[in-house]
């Protein structure tokens, strides 16, 4: 990788970590932010509540479980651009259902800083598979202060 590529992936991923402050969920704050393949920004997200739905509380998230309440980063930003995306930087480690959402529209790299921690076996199993199918670059990146 060259040094411009790393520094392309730095400054993507904090941009996704700014944005993962704007999130409403209590549990985890989580950004994204999509390129298409020109390289240029596609989309960006955060996760939270509905249009017009109330966001957490802590009563609706809780500490050790997964939230419900919120859509996705992934899910947000996907929202908000057309055609395809080649890259995907992340905060956290796409779900499962975000993966697909993601693949379905043409992701074949996606970079994140923090691992699915909670993910359980059966869905990475058929994540893994996904990724192998379409040959998806699935690459963590440590990033100080973050």
């Amino acid at each position: 990788m060259t040094v411009r590529a790393a520094l392309k992936d730095e400054v993507f991923l904090r941009m996704a970590f700014e944005l993962s402050r704007l999130g409403t969920c209590c549990r985890l704050k989580v950004g994204s932010v999509l390129l298409r393949a020109d390289g240029g920004i596609a989309a960006a997200g955060f996760n939270g509540a509905l249009p017009g739905m109330p966001h957490c509380t802590p009563e609706t998230c809780h500490e050790g479980r997964r939230c419900l309440h919120t859509s996705h980063a992934e899910e947000n930003a996907l929202g908000f651009c057309d055609g395809p995306i080649a890259v995907a930087y992340v905060t956290h480690e796409p779900c499962l259902g975000c993966t697909r959402a993601l693949v379905r529209r043409g992701v074949r790299r996606v970079v994140f800083g923090h691992p699915y921690r909670s993910i359980g076996e059966q869905e990475r199993e058929e994540r893994d598979a996904i990724l192998g199918h379409y040959g998806v670059k699935w690459e963590p990146l440590e990033l100080e202060g973050v």
